[in-house]
């Protein structure tokens, strides 16, 4: 019995579009690795082993092993720990900006030499990264049945490289919305507390979190995230002791007050603030703070919804990267949860006719987190991208909200 033409048309636009992501990943991981060799010491997507992140926190997890921790927060000792451990890390500058949990994660990986310890912690980025998408995808593969698809898209992920290549700690980041996330599946909202409170290492990333909490009344949330964050400040205690806290307590101002020196690359930032600060100085920081009070406000009303966990869950993690004033590249990985979650809930039958748009958004911000990332000029296009899809899920939300007020409203009539 022949196939209907429409089928075979859709089967033939699966397979195409199947070979054009296999193609892109290949390019793309390509020109990763060959910049990886060659060495190139840009700061970013280019970074290679001689410049990467992950040099910082190395030097972080040696002084934390030795209790050098007075060096931890001074920029010109610590500057020249850098130096003495990675020499090839010299033309860079890390300000002593992470809470002092982050030193004790990565004590662990001092022991063995920095080439050594920087291969294994790209090794676990990658294989748990590979985990995240595998249950991520799982749960809506009824809505994205291609598996190779979807694994394509997720290899091909631009921050993901950024992320691999610089040997930044954004994996730990995402771990803990994966793990939050399985535990609220599994109704129980303490222990995805205790998984949230792990964002302390990157307190930026937990802005809307901090919201849905409190607007949903998530208490028993609320509980574990404090345990989790009373736990890691008892562990700093008992291992670097106070000095830490205080060292760290007096890094702040400088932080706060002078986040924009603090940027190697600014056009890598990925925020809304990135988009905001393109206009008059007198208007950017209120345009930046009425954008970021829009987003949360729609971030918690999208909360409270009837909206699966997972979908709600997605948008606030897209709202944590668009108000979060530091959001990197590298960063942008956390993206890999909605951009599944959110992709699957514009499949179902009643936004099918939509989706066609969702698809198209999400294929221009890859397009444009590598292309902003390659030529090194700041577009931001990635940033209207991102508040496109995350203006277009909500608004399906609302809908979905307005159109079950109106069959409640009609049965009780």
């Amino acid at each position: 019995m022949p196939l209907p033409d429409t089928l075979v048309h859709r089967i033939a636009r699966l397979r195409q579009g199947k070979a054009r992501a296999i193609v892109l990943v290949v390019i793309l991981w390509t020109l990763a690795i060959g910049v990886g060799a060659i060495g190139a010491s840009l700061r970013g997507i280019s970074a290679s082993k001689e410049s990467a992140d992950f040099a910082h926190f190395y030097t972080l997890g040696y002084l934390a092993r030795l209790h050098h921790v007075s060096t931890l927060y001074d920029a010109t000792a610590l500057r020249q720990a850098h130096i003495d451990l990675v020499p090839s890390s010299s033309a860079h500058v890390y300000p002593p900006v992470y809470p002092p949990q982050v030193p004790l994660m990565f004590a662990p990986f001092s022991v063995m030499s920095y080439e050594h310890a920087l291969l294994l912690w790209n090794a676990l980025t990658a294989m748990l990264y590979a985990v995240i998408v595998w249950t991520a995808w799982k749960s809506v593969s009824d809505r994205l049945p291609n598996r190779a698809m979807a694994f394509t898209a997720a290899a091909a992920f631009p921050p993901l490289w950024s992320l691999l290549l610089t040997g930044q700690n954004t994996i730990i980041v995402l771990a803990a919305l994966w793990a939050g996330w399985l535990a609220l599946e599994g109704k129980r909202p303490m222990l995805a507390g205790l998984a949230f409170g792990v964002l302390a290492i990157k307190p930026q990333f937990g802005i809307p979190f901090a919201v849905v909490v409190l607007a949903g009344r998530e208490w028993a949330m609320l509980g574990g995230a404090l345990t989790s964050i009373a736990a890691q400040a008892g562990a700093v205690w008992l291992m670097l002791g106070w000095e830490a806290f205080d060292g760290f307590a007096r890094t702040l101002p400088m932080t706060f007050g002078q986040y924009q020196a603090l940027e190697s690359k600014p056009f890598m930032n990925h925020s809304l603030r990135s988009l905001t600060q393109l206009a008059p100085a007198w208007m950017a920081t209120p345009l930046w703070a009425a954008l970021v009070l829009a987003v949360l406000w729609y971030t918690a009303r999208t909360w409270r919804s009837a909206a699966p966990l997972h979908v709600r869950l997605g948008v606030v993690i897209f709202a944590s990267g668009l108000v979060n004033p530091h959001f990197q590249i590298y960063d942008v990985t956390i993206l890999a949860l909605p951009l599944l979650w959110l992709g699957a809930f514009m499949q179902e039958p009643a936004r099918q006719a939509r989706s066609a748009w969702y698809w198209k958004a999400v294929f221009w911000l890859f397009a444009a987190l590598f292309i902003q990332s390659a030529i090194n000029v700041p577009l931001y296009a990635s940033v209207v991208l991102m508040m496109g899809l995350f203006a277009m899920v909500v608004r399906e939300i609302a809908a979905d909200e307005r159109a079950r007020q109106w069959s409640y409203a009609t049965r009780a009539a």
